[in-house]
């Protein structure tokens, strides 16, 4: 879904501007992050939409707290983070632009939430719990802080890992939940909006600084528009895809019956422990942001 809306996006840049502007997106399609950004780096694609831990990952993990757990609490949140850490010159978008890249805006494709066979509403419910992450040592730090195990698993053996007691939970978004069936090896999946899933469009500043002013401003002002469709089209989408969890017998556990603040409370140490020695921002500024 997320690919379509793009390449309508660059559909209507080509078409605003009787084609002055051409922009290669299709190669970004045949691999995974680590070919996207490579594609991007050496100009075989012009624009990408890439998420902050991978380009954290990549490039600047001081800036992993836009994409840690239990940092952001909703887009409004993210988009004063992104005004004050990500777009400005001196933050994440000057050291792309050292390596050749600048950031777009950002659109959110959903937040993430917890797997299991029980409820999850508070950090009582996830001690000891073999825990799959992605092996950001960021996340599991965090999450190691509130109690949960940490468990290494490749995400083509998810399923048999939970169906089999490898992990006993996993974390991510419902449309993850949904395409992987992990509803026939979970029960529950729990709405505890612990990181809240964004992409950023990101170009190839050669291709951009090609551009003339006038189409820089349409280049950015179409893809502010894109993001805002984007974000509109995954939240509806979101809902259909908790109907359809339901409908496969799911227990939904909403995020009014968790208690997400004492989440951040018990892992409030590794964040202020990461705040201290990995980051470019101080938690407590962060977290204050409007």
């Amino acid at each position: 879904m997320v690919q379509a809306i793009s390449e309508h996006f660059i559909d209507a840049i080509e078409s605003e501007t009787d084609g002055r502007i051409t922009v290669n997106l299709q190669a970004a399609t045949l691999g995974g992050s680590e070919d996207n950004m490579s594609a991007l780096e050496s100009g075989t694609v012009d624009i990408v939409s890439e998420s902050p831990p991978t380009m954290a990952q990549r490039f600047a993990p001081e800036y992993s707290f836009a994409g840690d757990p239990f940092v952001i609490r909703n887009m409004e949140h993210y988009k004063a983070v992104q005004e004050e850490y990500l777009m400005p010159e001196d933050g994440l978008n000057g050291i792309l632009l050292e390596n050749g890249l600048r950031l777009g805006d950002s659109f959110r494709w959903g937040n993430r939430g917890f797997t299991s066979n029980f409820a999850v509403t508070t950090p009582e419910d996830v001690q000891g719990v073999k825990l799959r992450l992605p092996q950001f040592e960021t996340w599991t730090s965090v999450w190691g802080e509130i109690g949960a195990q940490p468990t290494p698993v490749p995400f083509d053996e998810l399923y048999s890992a939970l169906q089999t007691g490898v992990a006993d939970a996993s974390e991510g978004p419902i449309s993850q939940f949904m395409s992987t069936s992990l509803y026939e090896v979970q029960s529950h999946f729990s709405v505890t909006n612990h990181l809240l899933g964004v992409n950023h469009f990101i170009m190839n500043d050669e291709f951009y600084q090609g551009l003339s002013s006038d189409d820089q401003d349409l280049l950015r002002s179409t893809m502010q528009e894109a993001t805002g469709q984007i974000t509109e089209t995954i939240r509806e989408n979101e809902q259909t895809l908790y109907d359809q969890a339901r409908d496969e017998g799911t227990t939904i556990v909403q995020r009014d019956e968790i208690d997400r603040q004492a989440f951040v409370d018990a892992g409030m140490p590794a964040l202020q422990e990461l705040s201290e020695s990995k980051w470019a921002a101080d938690i407590d500024a962060v977290l204050d942001l409007a």
